[in-house]
């Protein structure tokens, strides 16, 4: 599967461009993402899946996974630009509420935008105090 990484020191952006997440992509997305989880030192992972149009229960095991992986790192994960069809999974699934889910890309890396201006302030606050 042909995939696009980008990364800064905040986050790490992977987008699949495949139209199906299902058993045949699958278990090379995850491998993927056990690999950047354990070597990317970066804040987080967006996952973007403009491109995905269908998931099974093999593609929602790969962002579970992912999930699992950043949740007990204490770093955060996005998904962004879901299709309907992939959404209707994670309802089905009652997983919608487990992930941080926004619309559009340029949300999600907001998202991260955020929680940087947050430590700048913290740390201002800080370095004020001494």
């Amino acid at each position: 599967m042909k995939l696009d990484l980008q990364q800064n020191e905040d986050y790490a952006l992977l987008t699949p461009h495949a139209s199906k997440l299902d058993s045949t992509v699958a278990p090379d997305l995850k491998s993927n993402i056990i690999l950047l989880g354990n070597t990317l030192d970066t804040g987080g992972l967006i996952i973007n899946l403009e491109n995905v149009e269908f998931a099974d229960s093999s593609g929602l095991s790969a962002l579970l996974l992912a999930f699992r992986l950043y949740r007990d790192s204490g770093r955060t994960l996005v998904l962004c630009s879901l299709h309907d069809r992939v959404k209707k999974l994670l309802d089905i699934s009652q997983l919608t509420s487990s992930f941080i889910i926004r619309e559009r890309l340029d949300e999600a890396i907001e998202l991260f935008s955020y929680y940087d201006d947050e430590d700048d302030d913290f740390d201002d606050e800080d370095s004020d105090g001494f």
